[in-house]
């Protein structure tokens, strides 16, 4: 050990001499762990070989069948998807981290895909497109299972001994739930697999503590920091191992501070090596790997709209806007605001219709540039500005008008509630004016200037477009014009609400001019011109994971397999993944696995309380010779359980099962360690006896559930057995003997095939208007609901990966054209004319509700896509 270390290593109630580590007989690694809790454990060749056999194993547990289904399934509509859009340069939005996606690209590509398949719903065929589908599957199949060597490593790290670590890592083998993400083209097998080498790291480093400063002690520091960056580069939950590698480093730091044989300088490089391994090396990683990510995508595309002009402009074919930077009283504006998701100031000829609004004429926030957003700037009413010498420019605290170019109405407020709001502090906005009215003063907005650019002097003092930051505030209702990023009914095209709101944050009332235009510009003015600067990458970066935050925040839903933490560790159930005829894919955990884990920690819990409380009847039981062991390894690993399980009680975002996972791998080594402590003493026959129990148990149970894991055919009797919880919501329709099991009869003759279904008919929804603006959004058809009738097998990334584009799943509503036809038959499923392509809807996932539709007809007859098991609900 190092003799500056020393001291500062050494247990409590010890000597001061080193105390070095011992091994058994033969190649059995070492049983006295090294303080504080790390076995200086060096890889033997029987390791090496237990190694390789654990390996091989996983190896086959993970990618057999691994072409079944040979569909799209679940989140595959998403994060294959994102693949293509790497492989294209195409920009898009994520609210994860891109490096589990860029992987997946990388996988891609070296199978031969390129990126035109577009994964749109689940149920697609990849055979008859021709996608590399296992090849990109056999990423995820690799990460999980070389989680199952790394599990062996990490637990021989701890100070276990050969079988413990064998046992350990068949646990993590044979995890139904574990090798069914890691089947897939999903985002937690990569995390899982960071997490996993970002701990095992982290017990190797511990184990070279007696040479601190050494090479291979800075390895393991900075492998640590790496693996941790790329956990946290894959999604946001990858963030917990920061408190739990920190805590961990607080408190040996702690143990060192007090030892005085330990100089203060060499403290002080102990906390500064540990700031840059832990900290400078991970957010470096993260960071490295955004700005691959913006490199990769560098042409503009459909999720232009989620990011600012500024980040637009970055991007090739993205946002170029020039225009005459001052703004004077009678210039024509375009106004947009200034937050992220932006749209335009905007109105057209048509009138607020909900029940407690004024009547008159509408106004929205459109996100895209025309002619309704323009509006012309006009002084107060009775008010004049001499402009005998010239365009006389709008300044911060001047009150204004803005008029309505193309309708006459001026911008207008006053006490009526919103479309989309009772709150006393929101009123309506209006368009509000005719021929011969002069107006009245709810027509007067303050200009306030927030900011300006510091490179254009005076854009904080004179409006400036591009450059001046401001809100208008009503003159006599003392609100800001607010941006609420609620979409408004189909009577408004669904555009965006903007309302007048009082004691509101800048942010969301906060606006910009980014087109104007003075008529009566001379060539004698020397106009000059206004352009978004483009953003750097660390103003990029910044503004994507802010983006990622608010829409982190803002996931919420009814998705029917959504499951709340309290579910998750006592496996109450799991998640439906795809349906086909005679088999599904359900992920469901090994019981067996779960429910033992979580006993093991909850029995640490009541272990470490009652020795305290012995310990201060100065009652210290030694546990077998175990407790150091024990307390140290089990210890850090229940807290790194803790670390990745408590947070999302506390999150009120959707959640799901799989996001268990990372905490699942933690509590199953606690198990291991529990096993280990309760057999320490044993004879070794009867050790043994217990560990192979164990394992033939967990088998049996992995191959029980071996059905729903691998999309295994078995029959609908096997399948309802296997149902040891009610709330284990598997459908087994789909199995042998199920409804859903064998191609259903065609219609009986052609007069009943063509025979329509009465349709309620949505009288809440307005018909369209003939006369609506060619430029506003139009209302999006009426959707019919795919789902299963006993499940609902849909994509949960569709709120959670917020990206923009048509995305949908076979469970998902789809839209059904005007034109298309309803057809009778039973179980029904919803056919369109091959040629069309209609456009998707997914709103928030979950058991959809049956809809009022308005359609001429619907054509319904049996669904070719047999193995998704959708029917349409009418």
């Amino acid at each position: 050990m190092d003799p500056a270390d020393q001291k500062a290593h050494r247990p409590k109630g010890h000597a001061t001499k080193s105390i070095e580590p011992t091994a058994t007989k033969g190649t059995e690694a070492c049983t006295v762990v090294t303080p504080p809790f790390y076995a200086n454990w060096t890889c033997t060749r029987t390791d090496t070989l237990l190694l390789l056999l654990v390996t091989g194993v996983a190896l086959i547990v993970r990618c057999w069948r691994l072409s079944v289904p040979n569909q799209v399934v679940f989140d595959e509509v998403h994060f294959g998807k994102f693949a293509g859009k790497y492989i294209n340069g195409t920009y898009f939005y994520d609210l994860h981290p891109p490096l589990a996606k860029m992987m997946f690209a990388a996988a891609g590509k070296l199978a031969g895909y390129d990126g035109v398949f577009d994964f749109k719903s689940i149920g697609l065929d990849y055979a008859a497109a021709g996608v590399p589908y296992v090849g990109m599957r056999l990423l995820p199949a690799l990460l999980g299972a070389l989680t199952v060597p790394a599990t062996f490593a990490a637990t021989r790290a701890c100070g276990y001994r050969m079988d413990t670590a064998l046992l350990a890592s068949l646990l993590v083998c044979f995890e139904n739930g574990l090798v069914t993400q890691s089947r897939l083209i999903l985002l937690d097998s990569p995390l899982v697999f960071f997490t996993v080498l970002t701990l095992t790291a982290w017990s190797m480093f511990w184990t070279k503590q007696g040479q601190s400063f050494s090479g291979v002690w800075w390895f393991w520091l900075i492998s640590t920091g790496v693996l941790m960056g790329c956990a946290a580069s894959c999604k946001w939950v990858g963030l917990f191992l920061f408190p739990a590698v920190g805590l961990s480093t607080i408190s040996d730091l702690w143990d060192k501070i007090a030892d005085r044989s330990l100089s203060p300088t060499r403290w002080c490089t102990h906390f500064a090596s540990r700031a840059v391994g832990l900290l400078a090396v991970p957010f470096a990683v993260y960071v490295f790997w955004f700005q691959v990510h913006f490199a990769l995508l560098h042409t503009s595309g459909d999720a232009n709209s989620m990011m600012t002009p500024e980040f637009q402009t970055t991007l090739r074919g993205g946002l170029d806007v020039s225009t005459d930077r001052d703004v004077f009283y009678g210039s024509e504006i375009r106004m947009r605001s200034s937050n992220a998701q932006s749209g335009y100031l905007h109105s057209h000829t048509h009138n607020w219709q909900h029940e407690k609004g004024s009547g008159q004429q509408q106004i929205t926030i459109y996100g895209h540039a025309d002619e309704n957003n323009i509006w012309v700037v006009e002084p107060a009413f009775n008010t004049t500005v001499d402009s005998s010498a010239g365009p006389v420019p709008v300044k911060t605290g001047e009150t204004v008008r803005l008029r309505h170019k193309l309708t006459g109405k001026f911008l207008h407020s006053h006490d009526k509630r919103p479309a989309m709001s009772s709150d006393d502090q929101k009123f309506e906005l209006s368009g509000y004016g005719f021929p011969g009215f002069a107006g009245d003063t709810n027509d007067d907005f303050k200009v306030e200037i927030l900011s300006g650019d510091k490179n254009e002097p005076g854009s904080d003092v004179r409006v400036q477009a591009i450059y001046s930051r401001f809100r208008l505030v009503h003159r006599n209702l003392q609100c800001a014009v607010y941006n609420s990023r609620k979409k408004l009914p189909k009577w408004a095209f669904e555009q965006t609400e903007v309302n007048c709101m009082r004691n509101c944050m800048p942010r969301m009332s906060t606006w910009h001019v980014e087109y104007s235009n003075y008529p009566n510009a001379t060539a004698e003015m020397g106009v000059q011109k206004a352009k978004y600067r483009p953003m750097s990458v660390w103003g990029k970066i910044w503004e994507y994971n802010k983006l990622m935050a608010e829409s982190n925040e803002s996931l919420t839903g009814d998705h029917p397999f959504a499951a709340r933490p309290q579910h998750w560790a006592w496996l109450r159930r799991g998640t439906a993944y795809w349906g086909g005829r005679g088999h599904f894919v359900y992920q469901l955990g090994n019981p067996l696995i779960w429910w033992a884990s979580l006993a093991a920690v909850a029995l640490f819990g009541l272990v470490r309380a009652v020795l305290f409380l012995m310990d201060k009847r100065q009652i210290s039981p030694s546990l077998g010779g175990q407790r150091r062991l024990y307390f140290s390894s089990a210890g850090f690993f229940v807290i790194a359980w803790a670390c990745h399980y408590v947070p999302f009680f506390l999150m009120g975002r959707e959640l799901f099962i799989h996001h268990y996972f990372p905490a699942l791998w933690m509590a199953i080594l606690v198990l291991a360690f529990t096993l280990d402590l309760f057999t320490a003493k044993m004879p070794a026959i009867v050790r043994v006896s217990v560990y192979v129990a164990v394992a033939a148990a967990v088998l049996h149970v992995f191959n029980t559930f071996s059905y729903i894991t691998y999309s295994r055919t078995w029959t609908k009797d096997a399948c309802q057995k296997t149902k040891w919880l009610k709330t284990w919501d598997f459908d087994c329709e789909h199995a042998i003997g199920g409804v859903r099991a064998t191609d259903p009869p065609p219609p009986s003759s052609a007069t009943e095939a063509a025979k329509p279904i009465d349709v309620v008919e949505d009288n809440d929804a307005a018909e369209e208007d003939d006369d609506a603006p060619v430029d506003d959004a139009v209302p999006e058809p009426e959707q019919v609901a795919l789902t299963s009738p006993s499940s609902a097998i849909g994509s949960v990334d569709a709120e959670e990966s917020s990206s923009v584009g048509n995305i949908a799943d076979i469970d998902s509503p789809v839209s059904i054209p005007a034109n298309a036809v309803i057809e009778k038959s039973n179980p029904v499923a919803v056919h369109v004319a091959p040629n069309f392509e209609p456009p998707v809807s997914m709103p928030a996932v979950g058991i959809n509700p049956k809809p009022k539709v308005n359609v001429s007809a619907v054509s319904v007859a049996y669904s070719d896509v047999e193995d998704t098991g959708a029917h349409a609900e009418l």
